[in-house]
């Protein structure tokens, strides 16, 4: 049965969400010495692209290379990056974006279960100090948890409900190429998705039909890409040419879980190599160094992992005590509620609880084994967090429930 989320409660969420959001920018923006000044080299690359195209010299990074980045973020950025505040008026934009995020996990969570775990997994998501951080940088963060997080709203409502029309899986097509072009390694965790789909709806053929029109949106999507990169770099790239790089800083025999690029960029063995070279190059050597050193790839692994869940923040200058103890009493509660959510859903369930405690984990299982491979920083387990906080939310409504109404409420939301 379809949850109508009351719309003022929407808004209510998502001005709680900006007006956090835009009174820690702005903050941020009244203390710096030069309010324009970005304070990590993927900022600077994403800007120096933007500036690029709204220059007229289309995407390309630092070194010239013209696919190390999927389009979307940095053609978006561009359009303000020629004004004199542009960068000021980039991070508005992402405030904006940020609270959408917390309203769209409202409006998922009251799909997948009621109106009260919407409310409080919305409220979540408007409070959690590294989304709210996060929504001040020129990153991709915060418009790949959007993207994702309206997928994953669309595809609960799919798996939850009896019924579904090719529309909305048109609308996942078109959502989930959105959220290709802003971060490529999401293609993984779409098709994963899709294949979770299927199971749940018993693979009928209204489901294998919609899931193949959606996908074959997403490779539709792509083709003007991969074609344009034929034309400027000489090869059908269907993606970016990063991966080789990022996977060597995270598997080179320099690896150490963090993230080293600057150094390897300026390494000997690449100067004067082509982009297609510079890739397939570092590509073949992270093989290499995987055959070669399996013992040591799998310690690595277990450091990035340790990097990507800190409750503290790795960055050396927010390591302040205020700072670490916002950041602790903020992720660990919410992390142990998420678990204990999940158990709920598993043990105390039926079927259709535990597929949906297995839906909203999805995003951080495929998380954490890409970042096993690749380098770990508490940055790229956003896209995870806010179905996390929805799991967490539907743990803090049943101890409510059992402490206030006994074990009768309890089962409205996990039962089926």
């Amino acid at each position: 049965m379809r949850v109508r989320f009351p719309l003022r409660q929407f808004v209510t969420i998502f001005l709680i969400a900006l007006l956090l959001r835009a009174g820690w920018g702005t903050f941020r923006l009244a203390r710096a010495d030069d309010p324009s000044a970005l304070e990590f080299p993927d900022e600077e690359q994403y800007w120096l692209m933007a500036g690029s195209v709204s220059a007229g010299e289309g995407l390309q990074d630092e070194l010239g290379f013209r696919a190390t980045r999927m389009p979307l973020y940095p053609v978006g950025l561009s359009v303000v990056a020629a004004t004199a505040n542009g960068v000021i008026i980039a991070k508005v934009f992402h405030w904006v974006i940020g609270a959408v995020v917390a309203a769209l996990t409202a409006g998922a969570a009251a799909a997948l279960f009621d109106r009260r775990v919407g409310l409080l997994a919305g409220l979540l998501t408007a409070f959690d100090p590294f989304l709210i951080f996060f929504s001040s940088l020129l990153l991709t963060e915060t418009a790949f948890v959007a993207v994702l997080m309206a997928l994953w709203w669309l595809i609960a409502r799919i798996i939850r409900q009896d019924t579904e029309s090719l529309g909305r899986w048109i609308a996942v097509g078109l959502v989930a190429a959105l959220c290709v072009y802003v971060r490529e390694s999401s293609v993984g965790l779409y098709a994963v998705a899709l294949g979770f789909t299927l199971v749940c709806r018993r693979f009928d053929r209204r489901t294998i039909l919609g899931a193949a029109i959606a996908a074959g949106f997403v490779v539709l999507a792509l083709v003007p890409w991969a074609a344009r990169n034929r034309r400027v770099v000489g090869e059908w790239c269907w993606l970016t040419t990063r991966a080789g790089i990022s996977l060597y800083d995270g598997v080179g025999p320099q690896a150490t879980g963090d993230s080293d690029l600057g150094n390897i960029k300026r390494m000997p063995a690449v100067r004067g190599l082509s982009e297609v070279e510079w890739n397939r190059y570092f590509m073949d050597e992270s093989v290499k160094a995987i055959k070669s050193e399996p013992g040591r790839v799998v310690t690595l692994a277990g450091k990035k992992l340790a990097r990507m869940w800190n409750p503290f923040p790795n960055v050396q200058t927010y390591q302040s005590p205020l700072v670490r103890a916002i950041a602790a009493v903020w992720t660990i509660p919410t992390f142990i509620l998420a678990v204990v959510g999940a158990l709920l859903l598993m043990t105390k369930g039926g079927r259709q609880s535990v597929r949906t405690a297995i839906f909203l984990l999805l995003p951080a299982l495929y998380l954490s084994a890409l970042h096993s491979l690749f380098v770990g920083s508490v940055r790229y387990r956003l896209g995870a967090i806010p179905m996390v906080e929805i799991l967490a939310a539907v743990a803090l409504v049943v101890v409510v429930d059992r402490a206030w109404h006994g074990s009768a409420r309890r089962e409205c939301v996990v039962g089926d």
